[in-house]
């Protein structure tokens, strides 16, 4: 490694760790050094300060901060400084020709600059699709997994390792609890596990990357102040994590329930940010002995894996369910005969669409069997559905509402995904 790489290399290391300061120190110091002296080299210096300010912004979730953008007006935001850089690069590329090093890193930012753009703009679809009624998983999927897939061998030279190992572990997060989502929508219990246990690796050697020790200066330590340090792009990805466990641990808590004890069971859901099984257990007991259970129901028709009722593995023989065996319970409290299932199975078909396509929820009294059946789509192919055994006033109905929209929105993670910009929250 020459001269020009270890600076470089120390620049960036200190990024990927978050001393932001530092790395503008490594700059400004050899910028120093070199004083008087023009060229390629200096302007890559200058350039890399104002990387640093961005990658600062960047794992803040800046991009997501709304800045000023219209008629006369300078357009300063992220998206639009790491555009600027990209071009000043392009610019020092061009005048290093005879300096095969200094070109073919700026031509290599130019391509990590390229990459922070196509995330910022992922990020900015994600949280509009946590607007929808349905998120698209596999819509997001695709984009993350074609952002990895192109930039997977471009910004590999020596000096940009430790952003380029940052980069990739932020896209694979992404890709494992993306693909969690959609493996859970069709109950597949161990492809989601797997999943799951991908992104909590990436995360767990992400975080011993950031070695940050720098903090506000206020006159006291961070650690006083008891704030997490953690860029605010990590704890979102967290957060994103957590959800998704909370909602695997729901939708496949008969088998997870096997495992253990009901006591640990309990240990373990109090350990959640969210709890959907508490939930669901107090909601029926404050309405109990009249809400006769509360269930998830799974839509398994035209679902090509699907073996019939307990199935939870892609790789099962597959047989032809029966129409019954079509709309298995996933989950249910408290856990009693399917006797209203008949009448459960026939609202799904006949609302599915409607709850698909508009924000309310819906209910449904059946006269012969005196039961009001509460519907709500969590996923395409997951419902909610509560069970009352009597027709339910108008105010009650709406709280009964808003509990299950409550928990869908949680469960969809449209909750999660609107807490990328923090002005939502």
């Amino acid at each position: 490694m020459d001269y020009e790489e270890e600076i470089l290399s120390l620049f960036f290391t200190n990024v990927a760790q978050l001393c932001f300061d530092k790395a503008k120190e490594v700059v400004e110091k050899e910028r120093e050094l070199k004083q008087g002296t023009s060229g390629p080299w200096g302007m890559l210096l200058t350039h890399l300060s104002s990387l640093a300010v961005a990658e600062r912004s960047y794992l803040d979730l800046g991009s997501m901060i709304p800045k000023n953008k219209g008629f006369l007006r300078k357009d300063n935001s992220l998206r639009s400084m790491y555009d600027t850089m990209r071009s000043d690069f392009r610019r020092v590329e061009e005048l290093a020709r005879n300096d095969r090093a200094i070109s073919v890193v700026s031509k290599q930012l130019c391509e990590f600059l390229t990459a922070r753009i196509e995330l910022i703009d992922f990020y900015e679809k994600m949280h509009l699709v946590g607007t929808s009624k349905q998120v698209r998983f596999e819509e997001m999927l695709l984009v993350i997994e074609d952002i990895t897939n192109r930039f997977s061998l471009m910004f590999t030279h020596i000096s940009l390792t430790s952003v380029k190992a940052a980069f990739n572990l932020e896209c694979e997060i992404l890709v494992n609890l993306l693909r969690a989502q959609i493996e859970m929508q069709s109950w597949h219990f161990l492809p989601s596990l797997m999943a799951l246990h991908g992104a909590n690796t990436c995360l767990s050697a992400w975080e011993r990357t950031l070695q940050s020790k720098e903090v506000w200066k206020l006159g006291f330590s961070a650690n006083f102040l008891k704030t997490n340090q953690q860029p605010m792009l990590f704890q979102w990805l967290v957060k994103f994590k957590n959800i998704s466990v909370s909602k695997f641990s729901l939708y496949f808590h008969s088998i997870l329930a096997q495992q253990t004890t009901p006591g640990e069971m309990k240990v373990l859901g109090n350990k959640q940010a969210f709890d959907p099984f508490h939930k669901i257990q107090s909601f029926q007991k404050k309405y109990e002995p009249a809400c006769t259970c509360v269930m998830l129901v799974l839509d398994a028709r035209e679902l090509e894996d699907y073996s019939g009722p307990g199935y939870h593995h892609p790789n099962k023989p597959v047989e032809a369910p029966k129409d019954m065996e079509c709309f298995p319970i996933m989950v249910s409290y408290p856990v009693k005969p399917p006797v209203h299932m008949p009448n459960v199975t026939k609202a799904i078909i006949e609302q599915s669409l409607a709850m698909a396509s508009n924000e309310k929820r819906c209910h449904t009294f059946n006269s012969k069997d005196q039961c009001t059946y509460f519907m709500s789509s969590i996923d395409p192919r997951v419902f909610m559905v509560v069970v009352f055994e009597s027709k339910r006033a108008e105010r009650e109905a709406q709280n009964i509402a808003n509990f299950i929209q409550d928990m869908s929105l949680q469960l969809r993670c449209n909750k999660v995904f609107a807490d990328l910009k923090p002005s939502s929250k």
